[in-house]
């Protein structure tokens, strides 16, 4: 099984329909990106997990929690995504689980690939996103007739 990790707000701010909600409010982008990670997941049949700063949260550990079939976990205070995303990573790929992180942070895309796994640019999972969600939409006219 792919593991598919993503970098929430480095997407956000990459895909511009969620950057145009963050005018709406963080959390309405954050719903909406899990909304469309849901679908990626149900069609591709990857394990996905997107992971958060906790930014100003005085939480002293992360917060997980599985929302409509994804993985969402929220890092805990002083604690940034990138480093979540590191330890799972590690941890899938010790696992030997194919791993792909969706980000565009070069530093991040550099330490992923050192470690056998798989990158992925944020407009470029979002073009993949997208192709999952028409294939659902294929799938849905089809039984729906």
């Amino acid at each position: 099984m792919e593991r598919v990790i993503v970098d929430g707000y480095n997407v956000i701010h990459a895909w511009p329909s969620l950057k145009r909600l963050l005018d709406v409010s963080l959390e309405a982008a954050r719903d909406k990106l899990v909304e469309r990670l849901s679908v990626y997941g149900l069609v591709t049949g990857s394990d996905v997990t997107v992971v958060f700063d906790a930014h100003h949260s005085p939480a002293r550990s992360n917060a997980e929690e599985m929302v409509e079939g994804v993985h969402v976990i929220f890092t805990r205070k002083g604690h940034s995504a990138d480093h979540a995303i590191e330890r799972i990573a590690y941890g899938a790929s010790g696992a030997g689980d194919a791993i792909t992180v969706a980000t565009s942070d070069r530093f991040q895309r550099d330490l992923v690939r050192g470690m056998g796994g798989a990158v992925i640019s944020a407009p470029e999972f979002e073009r993949r996103v997208i192709e999952a969600e028409d294939e659902l939409g294929r799938r849905v006219k089809k039984y729906a007739r």
